[in-house]
C-alpha cells in the first residue's frame, strides 16, 4: 500500500471526505512517518553489514546505523568496540582500517505519495491506524476515547510483525542435535 492509499485510508476511518485529502496531506504525513519509525524501530529492526573505516583515534562515524551489533576485522576476528559520547558512532582499539559491522538500521521517512512501507504488507494499514489515533489523540474526551481504539489496533498489528533475523540459523554449532528435537 502507497503512502497516498494510507492517507485516504485515515481519512475514511475518521469518516472525512476523500477530496479534503490537502487539508490534511502535511500532518498526515508526519504522522505516518511517526508510525513507521516505530515500526521499524521497535518491531521489524531490520538488520544490514556495513563496511566501517576507523580514523586515527580508532572512532568510525555510522550512519543511519542504530545499533551496531557484532564488529569484525578483515580476518574475520570479533574486535571489541563501545558507541561514541554522541551515539553517533563507534571507538575502537584499531585505527585506520576496514571493519564489518552487523548493524540495526532505520529506514527513511516516506516523502512520495507513491513511496511503499518497507514493512510486511499485512501491517501496512496499521500506519493509517496510526495517523487516526495521533490525529483524534488531541481532541475531546469522545475522540480521545476513540483514539484508544486506533493506538490498539496499531499495537496488535506491530506485534505480528517479527525481526528479518529472528528464527534463522546463524550458527552452526551443534545443529544437528536441535533439528533432532523431537516431542516423546
Amino acid at each position: 500500500m502507497t503512502l497516498g492509499r494510507i492517507k485516504l485510508l485515515a481519512l475514511r476511518q475518521l469518516d472525512e471526505d476523500p477530496q479534503d485529502i490537502s487539508e490534511y496531506d502535511g500532518v498526515f504525513t508526519m504522522y505516518a512517518n511517526m508510525g513507521y519509525a516505530i515500526a521499524v524501530r521497535e518491531y521489524l529492526r531490520p538488520r544490514a553489514m556495513r563496511l566501517i573505516t576507523t580514523d586515527e583515534n580508532g572512532c568510525a562515524e555510522a550512519e543511519g546505523v542504530v545499533r551496531v551489533i557484532e564488529l569484525r576485522d578483515e580476518a574475520g576476528n570479533p574486535v571489541s568496540f563501545m558507541p561514541t559520547a554522541d551515539g553517533k558512532g563507534i571507538c575502537t582499539a584499531s585505527r585506520k582500517v576496514s571493519l564489518t559491522a552487523i548493524c540495526e538500521i532505520n529506514y527513511p521517512d516516506l516523502e512520495k505519495e507513491t513511496d511503499e512501507p518497507k514493512l510486511p504488507e499485512n501491517v501496512h494499514s496499521a500506519l493509517a491506524d496510526y495517523i487516526c489515533y495521533r490525529h483524534l489523540s488531541t481532541g475531546s474526551l469522545t475522540k480521545q476515547n476513540r483514539a484508544q481504539f486506533f493506538l490498539a489496533s496499531f499495537l496488535q498489528q506491530m506485534r505480528t510483525i517479527r525481526p528479518a533475523w529472528r528464527g534463522s540459523t546463524s550458527r552452526y554449532k551443534n545443529l544437528f542435535e536441535v533439528t533432532a528435537c523431537r516431542k516423546r
